[in-house]
């Protein structure tokens, strides 16, 4: 099933209602596995402890807005109406089931659906919130129809069915759908990442003592034991990524209900289950699953301000190029590593013709429009593993690893037209045309080091400029020029 976004034709026209009758098939069987799922953990005269199928559902909707069709939900309400008979209940209340149950992952979907993606992917802690506050929102609006199935089963008022609805459904939200919402797509399934052995054991840790933790507290006959998993979910918000966070939220969730049915929690109120203690037990866990999610989602914001951050400080704000402190620290790197593989290495220096005057006559804003452009032409002629920084006012440089020295000069040769090629609109709409001098430091081996590489290819950038600008002048490490390139 596909979980990207929809979206528009070449018209503009959505693509919303794109789905196939695969969809709703795939949808219904899904919606009715679940529902069997969960009606197994249903006490005689109890709701059902754990219901997947809406958080399933409500989930598949929001990450396939494609799936969001009257068809579809048709599919679903068959799925839900046809678990229900499967499970014993009458037609008329597989119908109040049903019903309630479409209410709940529709309310969901239309309001949760509407937010920004990175909010939709828990990526912000604002994301988080909305998810409790639409989940609460769904789960009332979802007991309005729901309570009288509820108050029926139960034996209760129409408030304890609608309450106890409520408390049901906010912690299947709560439980599952931060896996569903933060679950990579199948496309990035395989191949499996390969973390390094150091950070395999640090994510290990927190995911061991968080399955130990709640199989304790399943064992300790007390009230407070169900809170025990509390510290190590925090644990495991701080150091794994959200994704993980979440399922073993879930899984402490899951759990909980089925300790909860199968009377391993002494709450304190008698050793017989009620529904008045399945509905604290309900609402107990969704306030324990809460906290770790706000803290994994505050975890993934901090690390991408930090990331943010690292990057504005590494990259030249106006054409994204390398600074020139990042570029000399990251190519001298690079090229002790290439003395030691006795690589060869070129370094090119490009410098924009006639700058000076586009500067003057036009004015800053239009020469930053040109600095831009000619940044954004030399990326379409470098390779993936070449530097590229820019080291004075419309001046650049690179590092070309493991090159011959005819690829170097081909490599510069195709900057040279490529920026020979734009036509750049400056802020008075005018177009300018722009070249480059490029001038090429090439060694065979690497033997010189990155500050005397950069001086042998601007002494052959100057050369070319003398030659008449647009022009590529490639210098061996011994000093030896090639003749300027039309």
């Amino acid at each position: 099933m596909d979980f990207t976004p929809a979206a528009g034709d070449g018209n503009g026209r959505s693509r919303l209602f794109a789905f196939s009758p695969r969809d709703i098939l795939i949808v219904a069987a899904l919606v009715f596995l679940a529902s069997i799922a969960g009606g197994l953990s249903r006490p005689s005269g109890f709701l059902a402890v754990f219901w997947p199928a809406n958080a399933l559902l409500a989930g598949v909707l929001v990450r396939s807005g494609r799936l969001r069709a009257v068809p579809v939900l048709v599919g679903a309400a068959f799925g839900y109406l046809a678990a229900a008979l499967v499970i014993g209940d009458s037609l008329r209340m597989g119908i109040l089931l049903t019903s309630g149950n479409l209410v709940g992952a529709l309310a969901f979907t239309l309001l949760f659906g509407a937010l920004e993606p990175e909010d939709r992917a828990l990526n912000r802690p604002q994301g988080v919130i909305s998810l409790v506050l639409m989940a609460c929102a769904a789960s009332a609006a979802a007991g309005v129809i729901g309570g009288l199935a509820s108050s029926e089963i139960t034996a209760t008022s129409y408030f304890e069915g609608w309450s106890a609805w409520f408390a049901a459904e906010l912690v299947n939200y709560l439980a599952l759908l931060p896996v569903i919402l933060t679950l990579p797509p199948p496309s990035k399934w395989w191949p499996l990442p390969r973390p390094r052995r150091e950070a395999l054991l640090a994510m290990a840790m927190p995911v061991l003592v968080t399955v130990l933790v709640i199989a304790l507290s399943m064992l300790v006959p007390h009230p407070v034991s169900i809170v025990f998993p509390v510290p190590a979910l925090i644990w495991c918000a701080l150091t794994l990524p959200l994704s993980a966070t979440a399922m073993l939220v879930m899984v402490y969730s899951g759990a909980a209900m089925i300790g909860m049915k199968l009377g391993l929690f002494d709450l304190g109120l008698g050793a017989e289950v009620t529904g008045d203690s399945i509905t604290i037990v309900h609402l107990g866990v969704a306030l324990v699953a809460l906290g770790p999610m706000v803290i994994a989602s505050v975890n993934v914001e901090r690390r991408r301000r930090i990331e943010q951050l690292e990057r504005l400080a590494r990259h030249d704000s106006l054409t994204d190029a390398l600074t020139r402190s990042t570029f000399m620290e990251e190519g001298t790197s690079l090229i002790l590593q290439l003395q030691l593989e006795r690589a060869a290495v070129a370094v090119l220096v490009l410098d924009a013709d006639h700058f000076k005057q586009i500067n003057d006559l036009h004015g800053h804003p239009s020469g930053d429009r040109v600095l831009v452009a000619v940044a954004a032409a030399i990326r379409t002629a470098i390779r993936q593993g070449d530097l590229f920084g820019r080291i004075g006012g419309e001046e650049f440089a690179l590092v070309l690893p493991r090159v011959s020295r005819r690829e170097a000069q081909a490599v510069a040769e195709r900057m040279r037209r490529a920026v020979a090629n734009l036509a750049v609109v400056l802020e008075s709409g005018s177009l300018q045309r722009i070249t480059v001098s490029i001038g090429v430091a090439f060694d065979a081996s690497s033997r010189s080091g990155l500050s005397e590489m950069v001086s042998l290819a601007d002494r052959a950038m100057y050369e070319a400029k003398r030659a008449g600008r647009d022009q590529v002048v490639v210098c061996d490490s011994d000093g030896s020029e090639r003749p300027p390139m039309q």
